[in-house]
């Protein structure tokens, strides 16, 4: 895609309504079959991505999904899109059961790419980047480099990964320039985790540009306002995001510019409610928010028992370097240095070595004492 290209912009609310219409005239046209099913179940999965991929939203389309696939237990699309969104809810084991209902879809270059996705997701990641390569030497596009610069990040390779991103961009068409602000948005989280704020922004601005009123890039241009203190304008980013998307990482995400800016009762109140979903989340069986338990307990909350005991919910789920750096980060709050170190060991054992990972590794063992 040339430079001139990426100046042009649909915009978030243009493709919305659009996508609206389309599900609209689908809907009048009506049809019964699994084509039908799958189209209709398509275009909602692309709204409530396209609109904040609320958890509430994705748990209607996932029982959605396992209704359809009852009717038409062999219907491929149907299948893929069972997996894709129980992956989306943190669920591996629904999406590698959907994967296998249907023997051959992983000989599938869409099947091949979730079942990648799956590996990556889980801790597997030699599976993941093999998987990857298959599927991108039988069908290229933009959304498997992607991945595989995604998955670089996570494994520690960070001059792969921003050359991959950099790649996946030249594969993007001019029609596709939410695809390039999303690729974007992560060559900024990329440059943000290596202390490059400045490139960051650089980053972030562009998609901005491309893809105008999207609330993701506005989330992330306010996690960088955060973190370079401009506290204000993070926390109007914040509220500029919860006006179209209400999800409490959010809320707790405001709830931290506005304590860095120094409103207390500001930030307890946004805190207490995303605390509350996340617990409600967590009591109905849900664990897509187990993650953000530990993460704010140890944080926030300042109880590293109750965040230890999350983060190993979360490592019983998927032993990947993620959970396993979160689980060491709660414990060495929790004064279990020793314990913490072995659990990093266990990441790094894995392949994993993301920024994060690394960062939390440094300081656990300076405070070991086993230096940097």
């Amino acid at each position: 895609m040339t430079t001139a290209v990426r100046t042009r912009a649909t915009g978030y609310r243009a493709d919305l309504d659009t996508l609206r219409r389309l599900r609209s005239e689908h809907a009048a046209r009506g049809s019964a079959g699994p084509d039908g099913a799958a189209a209709d179940l398509t275009l909602r999965h692309r709204e409530v991505m396209l609109t904040g991929a609320r958890p509430d939203e994705l748990l209607e389309l996932g029982a959605a999904l396992d209704r359809a696939t009852d009717r038409f237990p062999t219907w491929p699309d149907l299948r893929l899109l069972q997996a894709t969104v129980a992956l989306e809810l943190h669920r591996a084991d629904l999406a590698r059961a959907a994967l296998d209902a249907l023997p051959d879809l992983v000989d599938q270059p869409p099947g091949r790419v979730l079942d990648a996705d799956i590996a990556q997701f889980t801790g597997d990641y030699a599976a993941a980047r093999a998987g990857y390569l298959r599927a991108a030497r039988k069908d290229p596009g933009w959304a498997t480099t992607a991945r595989l610069a995604a998955l670089a990040v996570a494994t520690g390779a960070v001059t792969e990964a921003d050359d991959r991103y950099a790649e996946a961009e030249e594969e993007i068409t001019a029609k596709q320039m939410r695809a390039f602000a999303w690729v974007r948005v992560q060559r900024g989280d990329l440059a943000l985790a290596l202390d490059d704020p400045e490139r960051a922004e650089g980053w972030y601005s562009d998609a901005d540009r491309a893809y105008p009123g999207w609330w993701y890039v506005t989330a992330h241009r306010a996690a960088l306002d955060a973190a370079r203190g401009r506290c204000e304008r993070a926390a109007a980013g914040y509220r500029e995001v919860l006006a179209a998307v209400d999800r409490p990482e959010f809320r707790e995400a405001l709830g931290a510019a506005l304590a860095a800016s120094g409103d207390a009762d500001g930030a307890a109140a946004r805190r207490a409610t995303a605390l509350a979903e996340y617990t409600r989340s967590a009591a109905r069986g849900e664990v897509h928010y187990l993650h953000h338990l530990a993460a704010f307990h140890a944080e926030v909350g300042l109880a590293p028992s109750v965040a230890i005991g999350w983060a190993r919910r979360d490592v019983a789920l998927r032993r990947s370097g993620s959970t396993l750096s979160l689980l060491a980060w709660c414990l060495y709050r929790g004064g279990r240095t020793r314990e913490a170190l072995t659990v990093l060991d266990e990441a790094f054992a894995l392949g994993a070595g993301d920024p994060q990972l690394r960062a939390r590794a440094r300081e656990i063992r300076r405070s070991a004492g086993d230096g940097g």
